[in-house]
């Protein structure tokens, strides 16, 4: 008979493969969507999804050994503490491209035109990216895990952005404002560098995202 643990952990398995099929998704279609569209916001939304499918992937794994092994995966095993400082360095790399893009359409005084593909990964990712979150940060609260926690982070994050693309590609559809989308683009550093930031947290101490996710 499976103990409790192992029915949270194989739960949390089945919603990290369904996270990175959604995410895989997310990310072609999006980066498609930014292509045509020539959205800055979009393609930085792309980049952070490429960010959170590496996450997701790395705790596929971290879950699977688990499960399979009996080893003992606890909060300074190894594998949370790397994946968190690995999603740090690729944020902050996205933080510089965004703010660098965004500096560069300011100048040029260039904006997106809106995409039906665009609306809707932002629509669809609005809805379902924060239910990820909750559920995983859910699991990884139960589990005590937290790379798992982290990557509900990484989620919320991704939810955010979402939520401020769509706001930025509306109101460049309806207004034909130019900076909108660079402007949204710098909205989303906020997100970006304060889970930057405390992923670094994780990686250094080892003890995770301890906080509750109150934003």
């Amino acid at each position: 008979m499976q103990s409790l643990r192992e029915k949270r952990l194989r739960g949390a398995l089945e919603l990290e493969l369904f996270s990175v099929g959604w995410i895989t998704c997310e990310a072609v279609f999006s980066a498609i969507a930014a292509y045509r569209a020539g959205s800055l916001a979009l393609s930085a939304f792309s980049v952070d999804s490429a960010i959170e499918l590496v996450s997701a992937m790395l705790l596929v794994v971290r879950l699977y050994v688990e499960i399979h092994t009996g080893a003992s995966v606890d909060r300074r095993h190894p594998v949370e503490r790397w994946t968190s400082g690995f999603v740090a360095v690729c944020l902050f790399a996205l933080a510089a491209y965004v703010a660098v893009k965004s500096g560069q359409a300011i100048r040029l005084q260039e904006g997106p035109s809106v995409t039906w593909l665009g609306l809707a990964v932002a629509l669809a990712s609005s809805v379902v990216t924060p239910w990820l979150a909750v559920e995983k940060l859910r699991y990884g609260q139960l589990l005590d895990s937290p790379a798992l926690c982290g990557d509900a982070m990484c989620s919320f994050t991704c939810g955010y952005m979402s939520w401020t693309l769509l706001a930025g590609l509306a109101m460049n559809d309806l207004f034909h404002w130019w900076w909108v989308d660079p402007l949204a683009a710098c909205g989303i550093l906020y997100f970006v560098v304060k889970e930057g930031w405390e992923s670094i947290g994780a990686f250094v101490s080892g003890d995770g995202h301890t906080h509750s996710h109150s934003h």
